[in-house]
């Protein structure tokens, strides 16, 4: 078997050097590159041929669920049929290469792209999406956030979101009472209700036991707490 796929390879490799060398007839090495089914050089094929049968190419991708080879056809391909691809890596449903289409293709919808990591909840790659899109709806993108509730990736968008409300995801993260993020959002985030994110830490005996401590030897929690039992000291 490996030497079946090594004599492939090697064909290939030599199929797609010919259409390089024979560039005016490289069109008829088309059907025995794509019998190779090797990936690596149909994309090149695709990039270097002078005629290169691209919608057939992009066919076959498809035909083979190869996700993988369709997405650097999209960033490598003059030709590439970006309308058809966008449907296509929308349809395949795959939220890291709908991020990676989004962010490296020359032309994307960002719109029904960011609805299908919505419908998909992926909250890693809206985040990601947040960060490196060109072109990002930051509401719709934080309402689904809120919604999917995980408490890592609102506490990542909150530090690095250039549009964030911070207020409504911090009793979103109260809410959830993750100790980490409750800890690590009052450490970075440019606002949070220290308040009730401690009251929580204080509630998990266990789990917020640690959170407690980093809490206490950090400046910005150490500060916040200050205010909170000097102002409690003083309403008494």
């Amino acid at each position: 078997m490996d030497e079946h796929i090594n004599n492939n390879y090697n064909r290939a490799q030599l199929i797609y050097r010919e259409g390089i060398e024979n560039s005016a007839h490289s069109l008829q090495y088309f059907d025995d590159l794509l019998n190779c089914n090797i990936s690596e050089f149909i994309i090149k094929a695709g990039k270097d041929w002078k005629n290169f049968d691209v919608d057939t190419a992009m066919d076959f991708f498809i035909s083979n669920n190869n996700i993988e080879a369709f997405y650097h056809a999209g960033i490598y391909w003059k030709n590439f049929n970006y309308e058809r691809g966008i449907n296509a890596i929308i349809e395949w449903g795959n939220d890291e290469y709908i991020f990676r289409a989004g962010r490296f293709w020359k032309q994307f919808d960002y719109d029904r792209g960011l609805s299908k990591l919505v419908q998909l909840q992926s909250a890693k790659y809206i985040y990601h999406a947040g960060l490196d899109w060109k072109q990002f709806d930051f509401t719709k993108g934080f309402n689904a956030l809120m919604l999917i509730g995980d408490p890592e990736y609102i506490f990542y968008a909150g530090t690095h979101w250039t549009v964030f409300n911070h207020s409504v995801a911090t009793d979103k993260l109260i809410f959830i009472g993750d100790c980490e993020y409750i800890y690590k959002a009052g450490y970075q985030w440019e606002w949070f209700d220290y308040y009730n994110g401690w009251k929580i830490l204080e509630s998990k005996i266990v789990e917020g036991r640690s959170w407690r401590g980093k809490a206490l030897q950090t400046d910005v929690w150490k500060n916040a707490l200050k205010k909170i039992w000097e102002k409690a000291i003083a309403n008494k």
